[in-house]
Protein backbone atom coordinates (compact mmCIF):
# COMPACT_ATOMS: atom_id res chain seq x y z
CA UNK A 1 0.00 0.00 0.00
CA UNK A 2 1.21 3.49 -0.47
CA UNK A 3 2.00 5.69 2.38
CA UNK A 4 -1.17 7.51 3.98
CA UNK A 5 -3.66 4.72 2.16
CA UNK A 6 -6.09 2.57 4.07
CA UNK A 7 -7.64 -0.83 3.08
CA UNK A 8 -11.59 -0.93 2.26
CA UNK A 9 -12.20 -2.95 5.47
CA UNK A 10 -10.20 -0.02 7.32
CA UNK A 11 -12.41 3.01 6.09
CA UNK A 12 -15.35 0.43 6.57
CA UNK A 13 -14.10 0.62 10.60
CA UNK A 14 -13.88 3.96 10.56
CA UNK A 15 -17.34 4.72 9.31
CA UNK A 16 -18.67 2.83 11.70
CA UNK A 17 -16.87 4.60 14.32
CA UNK A 18 -18.17 7.77 13.29
CA UNK A 19 -22.09 6.65 13.45
CA UNK A 20 -23.16 6.79 10.23
CA UNK A 21 -26.47 8.95 11.27
CA UNK A 22 -23.70 11.78 12.18
CA UNK A 23 -21.78 11.97 8.10
CA UNK A 24 -23.88 14.77 5.82
CA UNK A 25 -24.37 14.05 2.39
CA UNK A 26 -22.84 17.01 0.40
CA UNK A 27 -26.06 18.56 -0.57
CA UNK A 28 -27.04 18.20 3.14
CA UNK A 29 -23.53 19.79 4.34
CA UNK A 30 -23.42 22.53 2.31
CA UNK A 31 -27.23 23.49 3.15
CA UNK A 32 -26.51 23.55 6.88
CA UNK A 33 -23.15 25.61 6.28
CA UNK A 34 -25.24 28.46 4.31
CA UNK A 35 -27.51 28.41 7.33
CA UNK A 36 -24.97 28.54 9.71
CA UNK A 37 -27.06 25.47 11.25
CA UNK A 38 -23.27 22.70 11.49
CA UNK A 39 -23.61 21.02 14.33
CA UNK A 40 -20.29 19.91 16.25
CA UNK A 41 -21.26 16.79 15.83
CA UNK A 42 -21.75 16.68 12.10
CA UNK A 43 -19.19 15.01 9.62
CA UNK A 44 -18.84 14.60 5.94
CA UNK A 45 -16.05 12.41 3.97
CA UNK A 46 -13.56 14.21 1.11
CA UNK A 47 -11.25 12.73 -0.92
CA UNK A 48 -8.61 14.44 -2.92
CA UNK A 49 -6.37 13.76 -5.84
CA UNK A 50 -8.82 11.91 -8.08
CA UNK A 51 -7.23 8.65 -7.63
CA UNK A 52 -8.45 5.83 -9.32
CA UNK A 53 -7.58 3.69 -6.06
CA UNK A 54 -10.56 5.83 -4.27
CA UNK A 55 -13.02 4.56 -7.04
CA UNK A 56 -11.75 0.92 -6.58
CA UNK A 57 -11.17 0.73 -2.90
CA UNK A 58 -13.54 3.47 -1.23
CA UNK A 59 -16.50 3.77 -3.54
CA UNK A 60 -17.97 0.17 -2.72
CA UNK A 61 -17.49 0.70 0.64
CA UNK A 62 -19.58 4.04 0.68
CA UNK A 63 -22.06 2.54 -1.96
CA UNK A 64 -22.48 0.23 0.93
CA UNK A 65 -23.21 2.55 3.48
CA UNK A 66 -25.05 4.60 1.16
CA UNK A 67 -22.95 7.28 1.54
CA UNK A 68 -22.15 10.25 -0.31
CA UNK A 69 -18.79 12.56 -0.35
CA UNK A 70 -16.94 15.36 -1.58
CA UNK A 71 -14.02 14.90 -4.47
CA UNK A 72 -11.59 17.15 -4.99
CA UNK A 73 -9.82 17.22 -8.40
CA UNK A 74 -7.01 18.61 -10.30
CA UNK A 75 -7.48 19.08 -13.94
CA UNK A 76 -3.88 18.80 -15.60
CA UNK A 77 -3.63 15.29 -15.58
CA UNK A 78 -6.91 14.78 -17.04
CA UNK A 79 -5.64 16.69 -20.13
CA UNK A 80 -2.40 14.74 -21.16
CA UNK A 81 -0.24 15.75 -17.98
CA UNK A 82 1.61 13.73 -15.27
CA UNK A 83 1.98 15.20 -11.52
CA UNK A 84 4.95 14.04 -10.64
CA UNK A 85 4.79 14.01 -6.79
CA UNK A 86 1.70 11.58 -7.50
CA UNK A 87 4.11 9.72 -9.23
CA UNK A 88 7.06 10.26 -7.34
CA UNK A 89 4.92 9.42 -3.72
CA UNK A 90 3.69 6.12 -4.79
CA UNK A 91 7.57 5.54 -5.99
CA UNK A 92 8.76 5.63 -2.77
CA UNK A 93 6.68 3.80 -1.14
CA UNK A 94 6.36 0.55 -3.32
CA UNK A 95 9.74 0.25 -4.70
CA UNK A 96 11.63 0.25 -1.19
CA UNK A 97 11.50 -1.90 1.48
CA UNK A 98 10.33 0.84 3.73
CA UNK A 99 9.91 4.51 3.52
CA UNK A 100 12.72 5.34 6.18
CA UNK A 101 15.16 3.19 3.18
CA UNK A 102 14.00 5.64 0.38
CA UNK A 103 14.63 8.55 2.98
CA UNK A 104 18.23 7.77 3.37
CA UNK A 105 19.10 7.71 -0.13
CA UNK A 106 17.05 10.53 -1.10
CA UNK A 107 18.90 12.74 1.89
CA UNK A 108 22.15 11.32 0.60
CA UNK A 109 21.64 12.29 -3.16
CA UNK A 110 20.54 15.78 -1.84
CA UNK A 111 23.65 16.12 0.17
CA UNK A 112 25.91 14.92 -2.75
CA UNK A 113 24.49 17.05 -5.76
CA UNK A 114 23.67 20.03 -3.11
CA UNK A 115 25.57 19.94 -0.32
CA UNK A 116 22.15 20.19 1.72
CA UNK A 117 22.50 17.79 5.54
CA UNK A 118 18.89 16.88 5.92
CA UNK A 119 19.40 17.08 9.54
CA UNK A 120 21.23 20.19 9.90
CA UNK A 121 18.82 22.18 7.57
CA UNK A 122 15.64 20.77 9.45
CA UNK A 123 16.63 20.78 12.90
CA UNK A 124 14.69 18.96 15.59
CA UNK A 125 12.79 22.08 16.41
CA UNK A 126 11.09 22.66 12.90
CA UNK A 127 10.13 18.92 13.04
CA UNK A 128 8.14 19.21 16.19
CA UNK A 129 6.83 22.22 15.02
CA UNK A 130 5.57 20.77 11.93
CA UNK A 131 4.09 17.10 13.97
CA UNK A 132 2.43 19.28 16.30
CA UNK A 133 -0.35 20.13 13.43
CA UNK A 134 0.65 16.55 11.50
CA UNK A 135 0.94 14.09 14.04
CA UNK A 136 1.03 11.18 11.79
CA UNK A 137 4.40 12.61 10.23
CA UNK A 138 7.89 10.91 11.47
CA UNK A 139 10.76 13.04 11.80
CA UNK A 140 12.18 11.59 8.29
CA UNK A 141 8.79 13.04 6.90
CA UNK A 142 9.02 15.78 7.89
CA UNK A 143 12.98 16.64 6.80
CA UNK A 144 11.44 14.95 3.06
CA UNK A 145 8.60 17.36 3.02
CA UNK A 146 10.61 20.73 4.01
CA UNK A 147 13.46 20.03 1.60
CA UNK A 148 10.80 19.02 -1.34
CA UNK A 149 8.74 21.90 -0.64
CA UNK A 150 10.72 25.13 0.63
CA UNK A 151 14.91 24.49 0.37
CA UNK A 152 15.14 22.70 -2.78
CA UNK A 153 13.86 24.44 -6.56
CA UNK A 154 11.75 21.69 -8.61
CA UNK A 155 13.91 21.34 -10.76
CA UNK A 156 16.13 20.63 -8.05
CA UNK A 157 14.12 18.26 -6.56
CA UNK A 158 12.91 16.09 -9.67
CA UNK A 159 16.61 15.66 -10.86
CA UNK A 160 16.85 13.73 -7.70
CA UNK A 161 13.82 11.79 -7.57
CA UNK A 162 14.11 10.91 -11.58
CA UNK A 163 17.63 9.65 -11.25
CA UNK A 164 16.69 7.34 -8.83
CA UNK A 165 13.39 6.32 -10.85
CA UNK A 166 15.87 5.84 -13.66
CA UNK A 167 18.58 3.65 -11.53
CA UNK A 168 15.57 1.05 -11.46
CA UNK A 169 15.17 1.42 -15.31
CA UNK A 170 11.57 2.76 -15.11
CA UNK A 171 10.00 5.72 -16.51
CA UNK A 172 7.69 8.24 -15.57
CA UNK A 173 5.06 7.27 -17.87
CA UNK A 174 5.32 3.88 -16.55
CA UNK A 175 4.31 4.21 -13.37
CA UNK A 176 1.48 7.07 -13.67
CA UNK A 177 -0.26 4.54 -15.54
CA UNK A 178 -3.63 3.74 -14.38
CA UNK A 179 -2.98 6.37 -11.09
CA UNK A 180 -5.65 8.73 -11.61
CA UNK A 181 -9.82 8.69 -12.42
CA UNK A 182 -11.16 9.06 -15.97
CA UNK A 183 -13.69 12.21 -17.08
CA UNK A 184 -16.31 9.07 -17.09
CA UNK A 185 -15.17 8.57 -13.35
CA UNK A 186 -16.14 12.23 -12.68
CA UNK A 187 -18.87 12.42 -14.51
CA UNK A 188 -20.71 9.07 -12.48
CA UNK A 189 -19.91 10.68 -9.20
CA UNK A 190 -21.93 13.98 -9.70
CA UNK A 191 -24.64 12.26 -11.49
CA UNK A 192 -24.75 9.92 -7.84
CA UNK A 193 -24.85 12.53 -6.02
CA UNK A 194 -21.59 12.96 -5.31
CA UNK A 195 -19.71 16.60 -5.22
CA UNK A 196 -16.69 17.00 -7.39
CA UNK A 197 -15.00 20.20 -6.61
CA UNK A 198 -11.80 22.55 -7.12
CA UNK A 199 -8.53 21.50 -6.34
CA UNK A 200 -6.29 23.74 -8.29
CA UNK A 201 -4.83 23.02 -11.95
CA UNK A 202 -1.87 21.35 -11.51
CA UNK A 203 -1.53 20.72 -7.61
CA UNK A 204 0.98 23.47 -6.86
CA UNK A 205 2.44 22.34 -3.35
CA UNK A 206 2.74 26.35 -3.11
CA UNK A 207 -0.04 27.62 -4.05
CA UNK A 208 -0.85 30.31 -1.82
CA UNK A 209 2.82 31.92 -2.43
CA UNK A 210 2.25 31.96 -6.27
CA UNK A 211 1.72 35.68 -7.53
CA UNK A 212 -2.23 36.60 -8.16
CA UNK A 213 -2.87 36.14 -11.40
CA UNK A 214 -1.11 32.52 -11.23
CA UNK A 215 -3.49 31.84 -8.74
CA UNK A 216 -6.39 32.85 -10.64
CA UNK A 217 -5.34 31.23 -14.25
CA UNK A 218 -4.52 27.82 -11.79
CA UNK A 219 -8.43 27.93 -10.30
CA UNK A 220 -9.76 28.66 -13.64
CA UNK A 221 -8.66 26.37 -15.95
CA UNK A 222 -9.60 23.50 -12.58
CA UNK A 223 -13.21 25.56 -12.52
CA UNK A 224 -13.41 25.44 -16.60
CA UNK A 225 -12.58 21.53 -16.60
CA UNK A 226 -14.94 20.39 -14.11
CA UNK A 227 -17.79 22.47 -15.25
CA UNK A 228 -17.07 20.99 -18.78
CA UNK A 229 -16.93 17.18 -17.41
CA UNK A 230 -20.04 17.41 -14.97
CA UNK A 231 -22.24 19.91 -16.75
CA UNK A 232 -22.10 22.22 -13.45
CA UNK A 233 -19.92 24.87 -11.94
CA UNK A 234 -17.66 23.83 -8.93
CA UNK A 235 -18.95 25.30 -5.22
CA UNK A 236 -16.36 23.34 -3.57
CA UNK A 237 -12.64 23.30 -3.22
CA UNK A 238 -10.31 21.51 -0.70
CA UNK A 239 -6.80 23.90 -0.63
CA UNK A 240 -3.60 21.63 -2.45
CA UNK A 241 -1.02 20.85 0.48
CA UNK A 242 -3.25 23.30 2.49
CA UNK A 243 -1.46 26.15 0.60
CA UNK A 244 -3.72 29.39 0.56
CA UNK A 245 -3.42 33.05 1.13
CA UNK A 246 -6.40 35.99 1.26
CA UNK A 247 -6.13 36.42 -1.93
CA UNK A 248 -6.86 32.60 -3.06
CA UNK A 249 -9.80 32.82 -0.55
CA UNK A 250 -10.88 36.28 -2.71
CA UNK A 251 -10.19 33.91 -6.25
CA UNK A 252 -12.43 31.62 -4.89
CA UNK A 253 -15.19 33.79 -3.50
CA UNK A 254 -15.30 35.51 -7.05
CA UNK A 255 -15.67 32.05 -8.87
CA UNK A 256 -19.06 31.00 -6.08
CA UNK A 257 -16.78 29.06 -4.03
CA UNK A 258 -19.19 28.41 -1.21
CA UNK A 259 -17.08 25.73 1.14
CA UNK A 260 -13.48 25.14 1.44
CA UNK A 261 -11.39 22.89 3.36
CA UNK A 262 -7.89 23.38 4.69
CA UNK A 263 -6.03 19.75 5.25
CA UNK A 264 -5.69 19.65 8.91
CA UNK A 265 -7.12 20.70 12.18
CA UNK A 266 -5.16 23.85 12.74
CA UNK A 267 -6.10 27.43 11.58
CA UNK A 268 -3.70 29.00 9.00
CA UNK A 269 -2.24 31.68 11.02
CA UNK A 270 -1.45 31.38 15.19
CA UNK A 271 -4.38 33.36 17.14
CA UNK A 272 -7.18 32.99 14.54
CA UNK A 273 -10.17 30.99 14.83
CA UNK A 274 -9.77 27.22 13.58
CA UNK A 275 -12.89 27.73 10.91
CA UNK A 276 -11.75 30.80 10.07
CA UNK A 277 -14.55 31.05 6.92
CA UNK A 278 -16.51 29.25 5.07
CA UNK A 279 -13.65 28.83 2.60
CA UNK A 280 -11.49 27.28 5.36
CA UNK A 281 -12.85 24.70 7.53
CA UNK A 282 -10.54 22.18 9.25
CA UNK A 283 -10.58 18.68 8.18
CA UNK A 284 -9.13 15.79 10.15
CA UNK A 285 -6.66 13.40 8.12
CA UNK A 286 -8.01 10.18 8.06
CA UNK A 287 -4.26 8.84 9.49
CA UNK A 288 -5.08 10.56 12.63
CA UNK A 289 -8.93 8.78 13.01
CA UNK A 290 -7.45 5.39 12.35
CA UNK A 291 -4.27 5.92 14.82
CA UNK A 292 -7.04 6.83 17.76
CA UNK A 293 -9.04 3.57 16.30
CA UNK A 294 -5.92 1.92 17.10
CA UNK A 295 -4.89 2.70 20.48
CA UNK A 296 -8.71 2.35 21.54
CA UNK A 297 -8.37 -0.77 20.81
CA UNK A 298 -4.87 -1.76 22.23
CA UNK A 299 -6.38 -0.15 25.18
CA UNK A 300 -9.31 -2.77 25.43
Amino acid sequence: MVQGSISAAQLERLIRSLDTSCILSPEEWLAKLDAGRLAASDRCLTFDDALLSQVDIALPVLDAYRLKAFWFVYSSVFEGAIARFEVYRMFRCRFFPDIDMFYALFFERVTAAFAIDARAAVPDGDVDRVRNAYPFYSANDVRFRVLRDRLLTNGQYDAVLDGLIADRGLTLAELAAGLWMSADHLRSLSAAGHIVGLHSYSHPMRLGDLPDDEQRSEYEANFRHLTQICGRPPITVAHPANSYSDRTIEILTDLGVRCGFRANMAPRLPGHPLNASALELAREDHANLMRRLEAQRDTG
